[in-house]
């Protein structure tokens, strides 16, 4: 089994980087790490950028016949509604630019904190009045590059709250989304081990 963890930054991914020791895969044009049986891939930010790496990635992978890709970043919150920090597998996505929703496959059950997210254009900083839970900037054009391969069934989202819609770019330094990722090792290695088991 392949685990391809997907991150937009490079803050998102160092963690899991440096956790599972992983080393730099030269071969391509953007950051991708890679150990034994898992893979980390560095998109940027932006629905242009994740349909570009992602598309790329696919076609470098089709000798793989067992693979699950994994996005793990971060997402801003409704306040009230989780705390900074916590982290979520998400079930449902929808988009402020289109009405598809997915509905993802969650294979945990009630033994992990799901969430719902919609994945925004812009980021959002004015405490996000009109989103009921979880805004990201990937999500959404992650299911929609993957479910035209028909691999939907094999793409789980892990998410950690970092804001509650209401912090400026600014406060996104490397080390607080590092820090972020960081404090929440124990529980992606988990829940990474619990997929592999799953499939």
């Amino acid at each position: 089994m392949l685990q391809c963890i997907i991150s937009a930054l490079r803050a998102e991914a160092e963690p899991l980087v440096d956790y599972y020791k992983l080393e730099k895969d030269l071969s391509y044009d953007y950051p991708v790490y890679k150990g034994e049986d898992i893979r980390i891939i560095c998109t940027g930010v932006g629905r242009k950028n994740i349909r570009k790496v992602l598309i790329n990635f696919y076609s470098k992978l089709s000798k793989e016949p067992n693979y699950q890709f994994i996005n793990i970043g971060i997402a801003g919150a409704k306040k009230g509604v989780c705390k900074v920090g916590q982290c979520f597998i998400i079930d449902s996505i929808s988009d402020d630019k289109s009405d598809s929703i997915y509905q993802l496959n969650n294979v945990f059950e009630s033994q992990i904190l799901t969430q719902n997210i919609t994945t925004v254009s812009e980021p959002v900083y004015n405490g996000g009045n009109k989103y009921r839970t979880l805004v990201d900037m990937e999500a959404h054009e992650i299911c929609t590059v993957v479910d035209s391969y028909d691999d939907l069934e094999n793409l789980f989202i892990i998410k950690i709250i970092s804001d509650f819609m209401d912090v400026s770019r600014t406060y996104f330094s490397f080390d607080t989304v590092y820090d972020l990722v960081d404090n929440n090792i124990s529980n992606i290695d988990k829940l990474l081990m619990d997929l592999r088991n799953k499939q």
